[in-house]
C-alpha cells in the first residue's frame, strides 16, 4: 500500500496530470457543483499538490526535485496555449504575469534565496497567468475577489512575504508566554541542550565559550554540526550551560505554499486591507 507523500512523488503525479489536462477539454457539471471555470480548478489542483510535495521534500531532505517545476511549468505552458487559441485568455494577461514573476526571481536571485524558490515562482506565474476562479452553491472562490491586477503570482507573494514579517510576532508571543524574555525573543526560542537532537530545520544563535559557559551572539546562525552538537552536549555534562537559543530555518517555499492557499481561496491580503481603510474613510 502506497503513503500519501508516495502518491505524491512527482513522477506519479506528472501522468495523473496530464490525464487530467486531457480530460479538462470538455465543461465539467456534477449535480449541484457547477465548474465554471474548469481550467481554474485544474490549475488549483496541480499547483496545490505540487507546492505541498516540494515544502515536504525541502523540509525533509533541502532538496526539491526538478521534475516538480517542470510538469508545473509544462502543465501551464499547455493550458495557457490550449485558452489562448480559445480566446479565453489574453496574450497580455500571460505576458504580465510572466513579467510580475521574472521581476520577483530577479530580486530572490540576488537575495541569494534557493534554487527552488526561483523555480516556483517561475513556474507559477505559467500555471497562473490569472486568479483561479470556483463556484459552488452561491459561494465564489476567492472569498473576497479578484483584485484589478489579476496577477495571481504577485498576490500569492505578497502574501508569503505578509507570513514572512508575522514569523517574529509569533515568536514574540510565544516567548511571552513562557516568560522568556529576551531581546532574541523575535528571532527564536529557548530550548534544552538535550532536546537539540531532536529538532529539525534550526540554527544555534549563540557561540559558547568552553571555559566561560559565556554565549556570543552570532549573526546568521551557526549550522549545528555533529562536532557543534558533541561540544553542547559536553557543556551540558559539566553544568556550565543547559539551555540554548535557536533560531527557525524554514525554506521560503513554505511560507510560498501558505501564500498561494490564502491567495487563491481567500484572496489579496494587501487588497482587502486597502478596501477596509478605503471604506472607514468613507
Amino acid at each position: 500500500m502506497y503513503s500519501f507523500w508516495k502518491i505524491l512523488n512527482p513522477k506519479f503525479l506528472s501522468l495523473g496530470f496530464w490525464y487530467l489536462i486531457l480530460f479538462s477539454i470538455s465543461d465539467l457539471e456534477f449535480g449541484i457543483l457547477q465548474l465554471n471555470n474548469y481550467k481554474g480548478i485544474l490549475r488549483l489542483c496541480i499547483g496545490s499538490c505540487l507546492l505541498v510535495y516540494g515544502s515536504y521534500s525541502d523540509l525533509r531532505t533541502r532538496e526539491v526535485s526538478n521534475v516538480v517545476w517542470l510538469v508545473m511549468a509544462v502543465s501551464g505552458v499547455f493550458l495557457a496555449s490550449v485558452e489562448l487559441f480559445m480566446g479565453s485568455l489574453s496574450l497580455f494577461q500571460v505576458l504580465k504575469s510572466l513579467i510580475v514573476g521574472a521581476i520577483f526571481v530577479f530580486l530572490l536571485y540576488i537575495l541569494n534565496f534557493g534554487g527552488a524558490d526561483v523555480k516556483a515562482i517561475i513556474s507559477l506565474s505559467l500555471l497562473f497567468p490569472n486568479f483561479p476562479l470556483f463556484s459552488a452553491l452561491h459561494f465564489h472562490l476567492p472569498v473576497m475577489g479578484v483584485p484589478p491586477l489579476d496577477i495571481f503570482v504577485l498576490s500569492m507573494l505578497t502574501n508569503s512575504l505578509l507570513f514572512a514579517l508575522l514569523s517574529p510576532i509569533s515568536l514574540f508571543l510565544y516567548n511571552s508566554l513562557r516568560k522568556n524574555f529576551s531581546p532574541l525573543m523575535f528571532l527564536g526560542w529557548k530550548v534544552e541542550i538535550s532536546e537539540l537532537r531532536r529538532k529539525k530545520n534550526f540554527k544555534l544563535m549563540h557561540e559558547i565559550e568552553e571555559e566561560s559557559g559565556k554565549k556570543k551572539y552570532i549573526w546568521g546562525g551557526i549550522e549545528p554540526t555533529e562536532e557543534t552538537l558533541s561540544r553542547l552536549e559536553e557543556l551540558e555534562r559539566k553544568k556550565r550551560v543547559k539551555e540554548v537559543w535557536i533560531t527557525p530555518e524554514l525554506p521560503f517555499i513554505v511560507y510560498l505554499t501558505a501564500g498561494f492557499f490564502t491567495a487563491a481561496f481567500y484572496g489579496d491580503f494587501i487588497f482587502v486591507l486597502l478596501r477596509i481603510v478605503m471604506f472607514v474613510n468613507i
